[in-house]
């Protein structure tokens, strides 16, 4: 496999339940991202930077210019907004004046209504289509430190759990090799913006709406509230992307996540927390044999001199 990044290790933070799980049953838990706590992760509907009212208006001036301009439009054959586009043009060409802007609109009025009903069923179906490839899609979270206070915080219940670091193994072809990393925005990312979504739909470009939009940038995009995580992803696309299935369990419900399996070889150390139980400790040092056995175990200490970790080793 070839390599997508220069990373060697990743981190996956986890409770002590967790991390027993994982290494007894030998999987990892790949989420679809409509179970993430994040509600804005992944799960926001996709679509533009103004509203259908907005759009009207902008679109009617748009048109005017459209049909009165003395230099041609260059179309293209790749999104016919109506039949009558070039025809209206050349009325208007053939008549030698510009229409009065007002008695231009209540010519326009059905085309652009009509615009407005595509506008809206186009957003529809594309949300409509987003839920489904969302609840299909499967995606493993891992993160770039092993020592983030937050993060031992949030997801091992207090310093409870644990931390396992995962080795990229090129050689086994295994998934951390094509993780890629969270980029943090301010807004979530858009199929197009107004201008670009006019000049689409009146021919003048042939792109498709999505044209700068790729699913990386819908699964890899998260608020810059969470830039503290430093988070990468390995992510898992539906089967077929334009008609994703989402499986089903026997009584008929989503079955939004799946375990699979894992080298042994990935884990090459593990982080026991430092507030995680005795009991919890002997337990997953226990399962720290066998084919575990080269897996370097550490002891978390709470700094006394400043809010930090340290780490100790555990022969």
């Amino acid at each position: 496999m070839v390599m997508l990044h220069d990373k060697k290790y990743f981190y996956k933070y986890v409770t002590a339940e967790t991390a027993l799980l994982i290494l007894q049953k030998r999987k990892l838990k790949y989420s679809s991202p409509a179970i993430f706590n994040d509600p804005f992760d992944t799960q926001t509907k996709v679509g533009f930077d103004f509203e259908e009212s907005e759009f009207m208006e902008v679109f009617a001036d748009e048109l005017y210019g459209f049909f009165h301009d003395e230099k041609e439009p260059t179309l293209t054959n790749a999104v016919p907004l109506s039949k009558d586009i070039q025809a209206k043009r050349q009325i208007v060409k053939n008549s030698h004046r510009r229409m009065p802007k007002d008695v231009f609109k209540l010519e326009t009025k059905t085309l652009i209504e009509d615009s407005a009903i595509m506008f809206k069923q186009y957003i529809d179906d594309m949300n409509t289509w987003w839920r489904q490839v969302v609840k299909a899609s499967r995606v493993f979270c891992v993160a770039e430190e092993h020592d983030n206070l937050l993060m031992w915080a949030h997801y091992t219940k207090d310093h409870k759990g644990a931390v396992i670091e995962f080795e990229c193994l090129p050689e086994l072809d295994t998934p951390l090799c094509v993780a890629k990393k969270i980029k943090y925005v301010t807004k979530p990312p858009l199929i197009a913006r107004q201008n670009e979504y006019i000049r689409y739909i009146t021919r003048q470009d042939s792109y498709t709406l999505n044209h700068e939009l790729s699913v990386d940038d819908l699964f890899l995009s998260k608020s810059k509230h969470w830039e503290y995580e430093q988070e990468w992803r390995v992510f898992i696309p539906p089967v077929n992307m334009e008609n994703p299935a989402i499986p089903k369990d026997v009584d008929g419900n989503d079955i939004l996540f799946d375990l699979l399996p894992f080298y042994p070889q990935e884990i090459y150390s593990i982080y026991l927390g430092c507030k995680m139980s005795d009991e919890n400790r002997q337990k997953i040092k226990m399962c720290l044999t066998g084919d575990f056995k080269h897996v370097k175990k550490y002891k978390c200490i709470r700094s006394e001199k400043k809010y930090d970790l340290d780490f100790e080793e555990i022969i």
